[in-house]
């Protein structure tokens, strides 16, 4: 099941499309990203194949095609660690414990911003993952898109 991020809150239609093609057999693309030409800068953390071929879709738009911890470490290694200093690796992969950390960062100082709220709401759908509350399927479907919204806030409030 494809998981749809923005990155970006530009309204501007795309004009490059970077797509990566899968070595997975069950699929054929990990993800495809599309930027406007403002914000080509931004792919340029994402390999794959570049073109102009399919743009017109909304700047900043991923779909991505790739397993849950895959799309997890897409996350902590282009955007969660920049922002929080860490990432589930400093947790001993615990995903809960490092969005959490990412949540107490952010707030540690200041009213909680939107961005903060959704990592504590993403740490508390991997808690109940691992504590059997929620099956699997579902949790990761929910960590997934609250990453995504915090990803999109974020994105919001650097005016990307």
């Amino acid at each position: 099941m494809p998981v749809l991020r923005q990155i970006t809150t530009c309204t501007e239609p795309s004009t490059v499309v970077i797509e990566r093609r899968a070595l997975a057999r069950d699929r054929s693309v990990d993800y495809r990203l599309e930027v406007c030409r403002r914000h080509r800068w931004l792919a340029s953390n994402w390999p794959g194949r570049r073109s102009a071929e399919g743009s017109g879709g909304q700047c900043g738009t991923v779909t991505d095609y790739r397993p849950f911890a895959e799309i997890v470490q897409s996350h902590a290694d282009l955007w969660l660690r920049a922002l929080t200093a860490n990432g589930p690796e400093d947790h001993d992969g615990d995903l809960a414990a490092a969005l959490r950390a990412g949540s107490e960062l952010l707030t540690a100082h200041r009213e909680p911003s939107g961005v903060a709220i959704a990592l504590e709401h993403a740490a508390r759908i991997a808690e109940a993952v691992t504590a059997g509350a929620l099956p699997p399927s579902e949790g990761q479907a929910q960590v997934l898109a609250a990453l995504s919204a915090a990803e999109t806030l974020d994105a919001g409030a650097r005016g990307a």
